[in-house]
């Protein structure tokens, strides 16, 4: 597992995120769609109370959701293919995941973003090719 910091604008190249590819106003009409719609998941995210799988898990933490918003927006506007799911993490954090046939990539937010002018806060990634997800 490589620990990036939270820094832009070398935020997308430095986590080899997949760029889409701007061919065309049905494909951007469908990536800015995606994109709104992981961008809705995460206010639904920030709704959660602890308890939300009746399990215990405590609710992320709404710093944590609005520094996984801060990500979205950044990788959003750096041209980044939307993640294939959003979804909150028994332990409080914020995965975002890009899934394709030959690739996994994973990046979890795990606590606040402290802004341009602050000390970067930490995200993890992890990046898997197939053999290595199917293991």
């Amino acid at each position: 597992m490589q620990t990036w910091a939270i820094r832009h604008p070398e935020l997308a190249t430095g986590l080899g995120l997949p760029l889409h590819r701007r061919n065309g106003t049905a494909q951007l009409e469908h990536v800015a769609r995606t994109w709104d719609e992981r961008i809705d998941r995460l206010l639904a995210i920030r709704q959660l109370e602890d308890d939300w799988d009746g399990q215990g898990a405590p609710a992320p933490a709404v710093d944590v959701v609005d520094s996984a918003l801060v990500l979205a927006l950044l990788l959003r506007h750096d041209g980044v293919v939307p993640p294939t799911g959003v979804v909150q993490g028994v332990g409080g954090e914020v995965l975002f995941d890009w899934q394709s046939p030959d690739t996994y990539v994973e990046v979890e937010v795990t606590g606040p973003y402290a802004g341009p002018d602050q000390p970067p806060r930490q995200i993890s990634l992890r990046a898997t090719g197939v053999d290595e997800a199917a293991a």
